[in-house]
């Protein structure tokens, strides 16, 4: 048995598995190249429920999936059901940054 593992073991050192080369550059795809909405594209999302007109910042989400509008409407829009407080309309709307409304 000894012996039988040590052949395997000795086999194994000449079937290396192929690694990918960490000097390639990945390639550039123009379909992974997102814009930044702004406020005002936000906002109307979210004031008329359709966040899922926005960029999809998950790429593990496509748009078919059935949870899609409930993830981009969370991200964008917080955790209001189909309602945009008035806080957040004024936060947004006065805001300088764009990158996601914060919540306390």
């Amino acid at each position: 048995m000894i012996f039988t593992v040590i052949l395997l073991v000795i086999a194994s050192f000449g079937h290396q598995a192929k690694a990918q080369n960490p000097t390639t550059e990945p390639k550039p795809n123009n379909s992974l190249v997102q814009i930044q909405p702004t406020r005002e594209q936000i906002l109307n999302a979210c004031v008329q429920n359709r966040a899922e007109i926005l960029p999809n910042p998950f790429s593990d989400v496509p748009s078919n999936h059935w949870a899609y509008k409930a993830v981009l409407t969370m991200y964008y829009c917080g955790a209001y059901r189909e309602a945009t407080p008035p806080s957040l309309i004024k936060e947004l709307l006065e805001s300088e940054s764009i990158d996601r409304p914060t919540r306390i």
